[in-house]
């Protein structure tokens, strides 16, 4: 422990960036002083990472209950999209909910956490006229672009556009039904709803009397938009009712919102939409036996939501109808026959970091590997391979990132080991190189990143490729991983980003964050004798600089066998500036788990390494909580972070028993009572 400590200091205090090269310009004070822990989760300590909080004190379980407090949560731009039943993506046909700007705070770990998300008057004026949309499809069951499914099956709610005046009784029926279905995917209380009533009842009468049917729909839009810009609408509420001993129980319907939004990334109960031929769920709604469990009280029932968990974290279908209304019939069997949920999907795609993939330039991405032919067309076959690999802009095909997501969704899905199995499984999701629904080289040579040249049919069988042993171990050494954390050249340092994940996100390591460097930062030039390895070295190698390198560098080097767009290296640059045989060997040291240390051949043998390592299995651990509580843990949080570790140890490596852990322990359904001004 004392070895990582002054590691860390020498880093803060030795001060060098994680892309580059390092000056002895030093930086105080020691990140280990003071600060507030960034997830407002509570205290146990003053860290301002919770990587710094020794592993050890973290899953001792004493007794003690969580100290986070009540809180409120605004909903971020997925789950306000998903609710509404817009596409997530922007190739879909219909009309897509996805440009509304509540995004999660850029400065925030996972896209989850709730702390300093707020609405703005800039934020209104973005989502006005996306809300109006909504609002159409609210006005009669064929008005609006994405039609709902319940004003059709509903015949209680016609009077509401079918009369000329509607009665008191229809307008709060109405209105009750989109509050809980629609808008705040919670039963509305009466003062939301006279509020709503009231300002319901002033539309109408400002309706002109010869409007017609467009009139009607134009009030309801207005109504709807109301809503929608409520408090409940854009913030959800773990606020509870005081037990008397300092905490509170989350209410019936507080649990079924986070249980469902932890999930699928959306409300419980949330209304279906219909787009020819399919709706996107059964009429009582998305996660509706949620909403049912909130009415009869089964949200409280630990079989109940155990039940739940393992019903909709993930399956396997081969028509991917979890993907109804974001692909067209043609896309979605194409995508592979194992799902996630949303809410699941979402925290593989956090934490691996995989979706990055699409924002880096990559600069002939096949370098350096055996599709190197040296040339520097953009019309290329591996250009456009790559390219469409990234767009998916010719074929049916899947992407780079949805080929990472059948990767991953199938480790889920079985349930057996899953950490392991992300992480040492030769099998992998490919897209078709013939019958893809496009013939040319955009399609036909997709299968270089990963090595292979072999023609792929257009079935499920055939897209899952056994990969070589010694070439391919699990996610870190998919190319969608190492393209996200690579450069945009292939002797770029990008040892230095893989192990700084490795080193933050497997072992919940500390390296302080760029804002922390105020030194330039830079390797040197390109130089046909130097490769990726060489210039970072060189750049790298003061010892004031080590501070912080020392923890990054090594854990990285392993990933050289790799190019900056995760190609497989055939060769590499030599000293004499000729070629030699890529290597990523390296002797690791001062690791948290002593049994990593060593020698380490490459990637493959680092992944199998890490995959065995319990050390490793905690720090997983501690990401799922981070992810499925919006915050990060603390002391306080021993407990259950303990019976998490159990529940995953006891069935076999099960990632839904993990969860069950968590979202029925005393850690998901209290809070403690905020103190006066928190």
């Amino acid at each position: 422990m004392s070895v990582r400590r002054n590691l860390v200091r020498a880093c803060v205090t030795g001060i060098l960036m994680v892309l580059g090269a390092c000056t002895d310009s030093p930086k105080g004070p020691d990140a280990a002083d003071g600060g507030d822990s960034s997830g407002g989760g509570g205290g146990g300590g003053t860290e301002r990472s919770p990587n710094l909080i020794p592993q050890e004190e973290l899953f001792a379980c004493s007794g003690a209950l969580s100290d986070a407090p009540t809180r409120l949560r605004r909903i971020n731009r997925w789950q306000w999209t998903r609710n509404v039943g817009g596409s997530v993506t922007r190739g879909w046909t219909g009309f897509s909910f996805y440009d509304n700007p509540l995004d999660p705070n850029p400065r925030s770990p996972y896209g989850t956490y709730a702390a300093d998300d707020t609405v703005d008057e800039s934020m209104v004026e973005i989502i006005l006229p996306i809300v109006d949309e909504y609002g159409a499809t609210w006005a009669g069951p064929y008005t609006g672009s994405n039609r709902l499914e319940l004003l059709r099956e509903d015949r209680s709610l016609r009077c509401m556009w079918e009369q000329a005046q509607p009665s008191a009784a229809c307008i709060r029926n109405y209105l009750a039904t989109l509050l809980e279905r629609g808008v705040l995917y919670r039963p509305a209380r009466a003062d939301e709803l006279d509020r709503l009533a009231a300002f319901t009842q002033s539309v109408l009468a400002q309706e002109a009397s010869d409007g017609g049917g467009d009139a009607r729909t134009h009030s309801l839009s207005r109504v709807v938009t109301a809503a929608s810009l409520m408090s409940g609408a854009l913030f959800r509420e773990e606020l509870g009712t005081p037990s008397g001993n300092g905490r509170v129980e989350l209410g019936d319907w507080e649990l079924a919102q986070q249980l469902a939004y932890a999930l699928g990334d959306r409300g419980p109960g949330a209304v279906p939409t219909w787009r020819w031929p399919e709706t996107s769920a059964p009429s009582i709604g998305h996660y509706g036996d949620i909403a049912n469990a909130a009415r009869d009280g089964g949200i409280r029932s630990p079989a109940v939501v155990g039940s739940l968990i393992a019903q909709h974290t993930g399956g396997v279908d081969a028509t991917r109808f979890d993907l109804v209304q974001d692909f067209g019939e043609e896309d979605r069997p194409r995508r592979g026959q194992y799902w996630l949920s949303d809410g699941t999907a979402n925290f593989f795609r956090q934490w691996l970091g995989y979706t990055e993939v699409e924002a880096i330039f990559k600069e002939r991405p096949e370098a350096t590997s055996a599709f190197d032919d040296g040339e520097l067309s953009g019309y290329r076959a591996q250009a456009s391979a790559w390219e469409n690999l990234l767009s998916g802009y010719y074929g049916y095909e899947s992407t780079l990132i949805q080929q990472m997501d059948g990767f991953v969704a199938r480790a889920v899905v079985n349930d057996t080991e899953v950490l392991e199995t992300l992480l040492t499984s030769r099998q992998f999701f490919l897209a078709a190189t013939r019958d893809s629904g496009f013939d040319g080289n955009a399609t036909r040579y997709t299968g270089q990143p990963y090595g292979t040249t072999a023609e792929i049919a257009a079935t499920p069988e055939a897209r899952w490729r056994m990969l070589p042993d010694k070439e391919r171990a699990g996610v870190l050494t998919h190319p969608a991983w190492l393209a996200s954390h690579g450069g945009n050249f292939e002797d770029d340092p990008s040892a230095v980003h893989r192990g700084k994940w490795v080193r933050e996100n497997l072992l919940c390591g500390y390296v302080p964050p760029l804002s922390e460097v105020r030194v330039m930062a830079q390797v040197g030039p390109h130089a046909p004798d130097q490769n990726a390895r060489a210039r970072l070295e060189a750049a790298t190698g003061k010892s004031e600089c080590q501070g912080c390198h020392a923890l990054m560098n090594p854990l990285g080097y392993p990933f050289e066998i790799y190019n900056h767009a995760g190609y497989l290296r055939t060769r590499d640059h030599a000293p004499d500036g000729g070629w030699m045989a890529p290597t990523g060997q390296v002797t690791l040291s001062n690791l948290p788990d002593p049994g990593l240390n060593g020698p380490v051949r490459d990637a493959v043998e680092l992944s199998e390494k890490l995959a065995t390592s319990g050390y490793v299995k905690r720090c997983f651990v501690r990401h799922v909580f981070r992810y499925y509580m919006g915050r990060d843990e603390n002391r306080s949080d021993a407990c259950t972070l303990v019976k998490m570790e159990q529940a995953y140890d006891q069935h076999n490596g099960s990632f839904k028993a993990l969860l069950s852990a968590l979202m029925t322990s005393n850690t998901w359904t209290t809070r403690r009572e905020p103190a006066q001004g928190e």
